[in-house]
């Protein structure tokens, strides 16, 4: 009758199979009724009032000895949130084995960054995270988590992005004209640094601390451009 109605070849194992499938749905659907009042087990709690449940968006930057994980170490890293509150760690904060232990500052840092969804830096990929990478290893610890969405602002002020014609913070800082600027430090800072002078540590934490800030800035002109956000 159905082949005759539609003209569409049916065999009668198929109608045998497709009304068994009826009537054992049938069945099922009279032994396990639908009890309206436990569906509130299903509902999915409210956000309390007040309370921000965007991404945990952390802006970052390391401060470190040299370029390179072999004769580096990290000195300091700072972080910033979407609400421009800072914080930072410092290596005269802790006690390593050695006057170039860096392993407890990494494992501080990787902690406080892996409590984040999105990371903002600028150069982040081709330098803060590699760089972190290799003290993380030097230390004896795993590399930082690879599902955290990344945003590398340096790539959307160049190429099909922005044509801004630098790739550098301070640069990009000044062409967007933001409220926040990178502060110069002498060589000779970094070197006492190096060798655990305070003072000199604390003008490298405000350096640090500046760039997250100026990196934040930026973020709010460049952010138009970013479709997808890799991890």
């Amino acid at each position: 009758m159905f082949t005759e109605a539609t003209n569409i070849p049916v065999t009668r194992d198929q109608v045998k199979n497709r009304l068994a499938r009826i009537r054992e749905n049938a069945e099922i659907e009279e032994a396990v009724p639908v009890v309206i009042e436990n569906e509130f087990i299903f509902d999915i709690p409210a956000a309390p009032e007040n309370t921000f449940v965007g991404f945990n968006t952390l802006f970052w930057d390391l401060e470190t000895t040299a370029l390179n994980g072999m004769m580096g170490r990290i000195l300091a890293c700072a972080f910033a949130d979407s609400f421009g509150q800072t914080d930072s760690v410092r290596y005269d904060d802790f006690d390593g084995k050695n006057a170039i232990d860096d392993g407890p500052i990494v494992r501080a840092i990787k902690k406080r960054l892996e409590s984040a969804d999105v990371w903002v830096t600028w150069n982040g990929r081709l330098f803060d995270v590699p760089m972190l990478n290799a003290r993380l290893a030097k230390a004896g610890e795993p590399p930082l988590r690879t599902d955290i969405k990344h945003i590398d602002l340096m790539y959307y002020a160049r190429g099909r992005f922005m044509r801004i014609g630098s790739s550098k913070l301070e640069n990009v800082s000044k062409f967007v004209n933001s409220p926040n600027r990178k502060t110069p430090l002498d060589w000779a800072v970094w070197q006492l640094a190096m060798v655990g002078d305070k003072d000199a540590m604390d003008l490298v934490v405000e350096h640090a601390v500046a760039d997250v800030l100026v990196t934040r800035d930026v973020f709010s002109v460049l952010k138009d451009h970013i479709r997808i956000v890799h991890r």
